[in-house]
């Protein structure tokens, strides 16, 4: 039982127990739902002597607001009548021209207080007076859809980038203000743009304007000069690319929530929409993931990337999916290529050690622990990788250090009293082992190999019976492991069970049909039967398949004697 012996497979998520022998897929690039892109189109007619416009109203049905949508003219699309359709789905008793005539008031409200010189900045200001100090609206940074839908943003005075970005150019659209959507990496911000004079508005900070050196600077995700000249990213776009970020932002909703299906159908229609975001494109590779369609995956993981060829969290994404199908060589140049973007992401140092351990490549591999562990002390989960490398390569003192770490930063990691136990059954402590097995099992109780290697610290230890119990947990929880049934067998041989030992080793060669071992002891069984025809046709089994077995002689003459 050694620590190189340890099988390592990926999860889906960074839920779960099996962090420490696993690539952890967190999919950064989309869990943040408040940070969307969209952009948005208005009439580049500051207010004139004009009264408010009083917005057309498009009907759409029910239940084909998309097909509608794609259908009608820009011209004639109300930002705010399209979002509450959208929001209409999810809380069909909204009446929608209650929330439009209450957009309307604002509207007035706000068109009253306007100075007369109509200066952009008085304009922007007294929007921003009226609808952060004295209404109230609040920015939040979640993933709910309340803070998403346009009728819930008004109702509870509050809403996520997306949100308020909604309620803020539906009130310009009436003013015929030139006020866009601009999108970067997984946020929103309004831009005012008359052909002259460009001022920026953003919503997490009661719209006040910053610069788009800033959102360079300080974008969660970096991007090129490719993806900008593109119109990816400080672009001003058209209604339905807006709404298209309704979209995407439910679409993010939902997959979080499971509903992958959905998750599916909203991507679909916000890529549709704008074909230019490439955090669509990396969302929807998340989604495909959970659907188990790696190859569809990995496309839409490319797309995003040709579209933003520093779009650090795709690389990411990307990676982990070549680690789990064994690619290492290009998991590594992809994770290789995320840290280069962003020096501190600390899950590609992580994977990429997972990664570089699998390739031989150990003191790299503590190497990039070192980092995780230097960008976050706490990390519970890089201790714990980090010391079965230590214990791999002869540092055993490093590794219980590291153990122990883990376990006192995080006392419900599983893995970590997995990795330790193993380490003590390698140091001759199958006491201590088989308590860290117990504490693995009480955290993870479906962690067929905490049973199997406590079985084998009881076997060690001659308590047959509590062995044969903890063979027999494992077998229920992975029935398909041969070799599971093959070690009890042996045990249920050992104490005179043979009808039970045979029946193991049946399955046992059923799942494996040229186990050696299974053959021998059911073998043995036979003989104790006195089948010896059985016996001699099983030991001849156990021959052909390994006839250079240091016991070949002993079974040849067994053979002879059965004779």
């Amino acid at each position: 039982m050694r620590f190189s012996a340890m099988k390592i497979t990926r999860k889906n998520s960074n839920k779960g127990n099996n962090k420490d022998i696993c690539f952890i897929k967190v999919l950064v690039c989309v869990l943040l739902v408040s940070f969307n892109s969209a952009k948005v189109f208005a009439g580049n007619n500051i207010i004139g002597d004009s009264q408010v416009i009083q917005q057309g109203h498009v009907q759409f049905s029910d239940n084909k607001v998309f097909q509608d949508l794609i259908q009608v003219d820009e011209e004639i699309l109300d930002i705010a009548e399209t979002s509450l359709l959208i929001a209409k789905e999810e809380y069909p008793e909204i009446k929608i021209r209650g929330y439009m005539e209450c957009i309307d008031w604002y509207a007035r409200m706000i068109k009253s207080r306007i100075p007369e010189n109509n200066e952009p900045e008085s304009i922007i200001n007294t929007i921003n007076e009226f609808l952060f100090d004295e209404l109230g609206f609040t920015y939040v940074q979640t993933g709910n859809l309340e803070d998403l839908y346009l009728n819930k943003v008004i109702d509870r005075r509050k809403g996520n980038c997306v949100g308020l970005s909604i309620l803020y150019l539906s009130i310009a659209e009436r003013l015929r203000l030139p006020l866009f959507g601009v999108n970067i990496p997984e946020h929103i911000f309004i831009r005012y743009d008359d052909g002259g004079q460009r001022i920026n508005i953003e919503m997490g900070h009661k719209g006040m304007s910053l610069s788009d050196t800033f959102y360079v600077t300080h974008s969660i995700e970096r991007f090129d000069k490719k993806s900008v000249e593109n119109g990816c990213f400080l672009a001003n776009l058209n209604k339905k690319e807006v709404i298209s970020n309704v979209l995407l932002n439910r679409s993010k909703i939902r997959r979080e929530g499971g509903d992958h299906r959905g998750a599916l159908d909203d991507c679909n229609k916000a890529i549709s929409l704008n074909s230019r975001n490439p955090g669509a494109y990396c969302n929807r590779g998340v989604i495909f993931e959970k659907m188990e369609m790696v190859s569809e995956a990995i496309k839409n993981y490319n797309q995003a990337i040709s579209l933003n060829h520093k779009y650090a969290s795709a690389y990411y994404n990307r990676g982990s999916i070549f680690g789990v199908k064994g690619e290492y060589g290009k998991a590594i140049e992809d994770f290789s290529e995320a840290i280069l973007i962003n020096p501190v992401f600390t899950l590609s140092y992580f994977n990429r050690a997972i990664a570089l351990k699998k390739v031989g490549e150990i003191e790299k591999a503590i190497q990039d622990y070192n980092k995780v562990i230097d960008i976050d002390p706490d990390y519970a989960q890089a201790y714990c990788n980090r010391g079965v490398a230590f214990a791999e390569t002869g540092g055993l003192d490093d590794a219980i250090n590291d153990f122990n770490k883990a376990i006192e930063l995080d006392p419900n990691l599983s893995d970590a009293y997995f990795a330790r136990a193993i380490f003590f059954a390698d140091t001759k402590k199958p006491e201590k082992a088989i308590e860290d097995f117990g504490r693995c099992i009480s955290l993870s109780p479906n962690k067929t190999f905490a049973y199997y290697l406590r079985a084998k610290m009881y076997k060690e230890m001659d308590d047959t019976e509590k062995a044969i119990q903890d063979f027999s947990k494992a077998i229920t929880i992975g029935p398909s492991y041969a070799g599971l049934y093959t070690e009890r067998g042996m045990l249920l041989f050992q104490t005179g069970r043979i009808e039970e030992a045979i029946t193991d080793f049946n399955k046992s060669l059923e799942l494996f049909p040229r186990n050696p071992v299974a053959f021998r002891f059911r073998g043995e069984s036979f003989k104790k039967k006195g089948q010896f025809e059985k016996a001699i046709e099983d030991f001849e089994s156990f021959l052909e398949i390994v006839p250079d077995t240091p016991d070949a002689d002993i079974i040849r003459n067994e053979i002879q004697k059965l004779k």
